[in-house]
Protein backbone atom coordinates (compact mmCIF):
# COMPACT_ATOMS: atom_id res chain seq x y z
CA UNK A 1 0.00 0.00 0.00
CA UNK A 2 1.06 3.12 -1.18
CA UNK A 3 2.21 6.01 2.04
CA UNK A 4 -1.01 9.01 1.99
CA UNK A 5 0.93 12.59 1.11
CA UNK A 6 -2.11 14.64 0.67
CA UNK A 7 -2.28 14.23 -2.92
CA UNK A 8 -5.66 12.35 -2.95
CA UNK A 9 -8.82 11.74 -1.41
CA UNK A 10 -7.91 10.83 1.96
CA UNK A 11 -10.96 8.78 3.06
CA UNK A 12 -10.11 6.70 -0.44
CA UNK A 13 -6.45 5.75 1.63
CA UNK A 14 -8.45 5.16 4.34
CA UNK A 15 -11.21 2.79 2.89
CA UNK A 16 -8.05 0.94 1.33
CA UNK A 17 -6.73 0.76 4.66
CA UNK A 18 -9.26 -0.63 6.29
CA UNK A 19 -10.13 -3.24 3.75
CA UNK A 20 -6.70 -4.52 3.44
CA UNK A 21 -6.62 -4.65 7.00
CA UNK A 22 -9.81 -6.51 7.54
CA UNK A 23 -8.71 -9.10 5.22
CA UNK A 24 -6.11 -9.97 7.94
CA UNK A 25 -9.05 -10.03 10.62
CA UNK A 26 -6.90 -7.31 12.76
CA UNK A 27 -8.20 -6.12 15.85
CA UNK A 28 -9.47 -2.19 15.80
CA UNK A 29 -6.39 -1.13 18.62
CA UNK A 30 -3.85 -2.68 16.05
CA UNK A 31 -5.70 -0.91 13.22
CA UNK A 32 -5.44 2.25 15.17
CA UNK A 33 -1.37 1.86 15.44
CA UNK A 34 -1.14 0.09 12.23
CA UNK A 35 -2.16 3.39 10.13
CA UNK A 36 0.31 6.20 11.08
CA UNK A 37 2.47 4.53 9.10
CA UNK A 38 0.80 4.65 5.94
CA UNK A 39 0.78 8.54 5.69
CA UNK A 40 3.87 10.53 4.35
CA UNK A 41 5.61 13.12 6.50
CA UNK A 42 3.38 16.19 4.83
CA UNK A 43 0.26 14.53 5.80
CA UNK A 44 1.29 13.63 9.04
CA UNK A 45 2.37 17.30 10.05
CA UNK A 46 -0.93 18.35 8.16
CA UNK A 47 -3.07 20.41 10.69
CA UNK A 48 -0.32 20.24 13.67
CA UNK A 49 -1.28 24.27 14.54
CA UNK A 50 -4.92 23.40 13.96
CA UNK A 51 -7.32 24.15 16.64
CA UNK A 52 -9.17 20.59 18.12
CA UNK A 53 -12.47 22.09 16.96
CA UNK A 54 -11.93 23.10 13.98
CA UNK A 55 -9.92 19.90 12.93
CA UNK A 56 -13.29 18.17 14.47
CA UNK A 57 -15.58 20.46 12.50
CA UNK A 58 -13.42 19.70 9.36
CA UNK A 59 -13.66 15.87 10.21
CA UNK A 60 -17.43 15.49 10.47
CA UNK A 61 -17.81 17.64 7.07
CA UNK A 62 -15.88 15.10 5.00
CA UNK A 63 -17.34 12.23 6.79
CA UNK A 64 -20.76 12.96 6.46
CA UNK A 65 -21.24 11.86 3.06
CA UNK A 66 -19.52 8.43 3.53
CA UNK A 67 -22.09 5.51 3.13
CA UNK A 68 -21.79 2.50 5.39
CA UNK A 69 -18.39 3.97 7.13
CA UNK A 70 -17.18 1.91 10.25
CA UNK A 71 -16.94 3.65 13.45
CA UNK A 72 -13.64 1.76 14.25
CA UNK A 73 -12.32 3.47 10.66
CA UNK A 74 -13.68 7.09 11.61
CA UNK A 75 -12.12 6.89 14.97
CA UNK A 76 -8.84 5.75 13.59
CA UNK A 77 -9.16 8.45 11.42
CA UNK A 78 -9.88 10.99 14.14
CA UNK A 79 -6.83 9.40 15.98
CA UNK A 80 -3.58 9.68 13.21
CA UNK A 81 -5.44 13.23 12.38
CA UNK A 82 -5.98 14.73 15.73
CA UNK A 83 -2.83 16.48 17.70
CA UNK A 84 -4.40 16.58 20.90
CA UNK A 85 -2.85 13.87 22.61
CA UNK A 86 -5.25 13.77 25.57
CA UNK A 87 -8.47 13.05 22.59
CA UNK A 88 -6.08 10.67 21.32
CA UNK A 89 -5.72 9.00 24.49
CA UNK A 90 -9.14 8.82 25.50
CA UNK A 91 -9.96 7.16 22.09
CA UNK A 92 -7.66 4.70 22.60
CA UNK A 93 -9.07 3.59 26.09
CA UNK A 94 -12.85 3.58 25.17
CA UNK A 95 -13.71 4.11 21.77
CA UNK A 96 -16.73 5.49 21.02
CA UNK A 97 -19.83 3.81 19.19
CA UNK A 98 -21.65 6.34 16.80
CA UNK A 99 -20.31 9.45 15.63
CA UNK A 100 -22.50 11.79 17.76
CA UNK A 101 -20.14 10.29 21.30
CA UNK A 102 -16.94 10.42 18.66
CA UNK A 103 -17.72 14.66 18.33
CA UNK A 104 -18.99 15.27 21.88
CA UNK A 105 -16.18 13.93 23.57
CA UNK A 106 -14.16 16.04 21.21
CA UNK A 107 -15.63 19.29 22.00
CA UNK A 108 -15.36 18.18 25.59
CA UNK A 109 -11.76 18.27 25.66
CA UNK A 110 -11.68 21.57 22.99
CA UNK A 111 -13.45 23.16 26.63
CA UNK A 112 -11.17 21.67 28.82
CA UNK A 113 -8.16 23.21 26.80
CA UNK A 114 -10.16 26.56 26.62
CA UNK A 115 -10.40 26.44 30.34
CA UNK A 116 -6.89 25.83 30.91
CA UNK A 117 -5.51 28.45 29.01
CA UNK A 118 -8.24 30.93 30.38
CA UNK A 119 -6.88 29.99 33.71
CA UNK A 120 -3.53 29.77 33.03
CA UNK A 121 -3.86 33.50 31.58
CA UNK A 122 -5.48 34.92 34.50
CA UNK A 123 -3.04 33.36 37.02
CA UNK A 124 -0.13 35.04 35.13
CA UNK A 125 -1.88 38.40 35.04
CA UNK A 126 -2.73 38.21 38.23
CA UNK A 127 1.17 36.96 39.56
CA UNK A 128 3.33 39.73 41.30
CA UNK A 129 5.63 41.58 39.15
CA UNK A 130 8.38 40.62 41.97
CA UNK A 131 7.88 36.42 40.74
CA UNK A 132 7.85 37.42 37.27
CA UNK A 133 11.47 38.33 37.36
CA UNK A 134 12.75 35.62 39.38
CA UNK A 135 10.80 33.31 36.84
CA UNK A 136 13.32 35.06 34.38
CA UNK A 137 16.38 34.89 36.15
CA UNK A 138 16.11 38.32 36.60
CA UNK A 139 17.15 39.58 39.98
Amino acid sequence: MEKYDRSSDPFDHLRSFVDLIRLQVTPDAIMCRAFPPTLRREARDWGKDELLKDFIARFNRATLGIKDLQMSAVVTAMMSGTQSRPFKMSLSKNSPDIMHELLWRGEKYEDAKEVYLITKSMKDRSEPESNKRKTRGKP
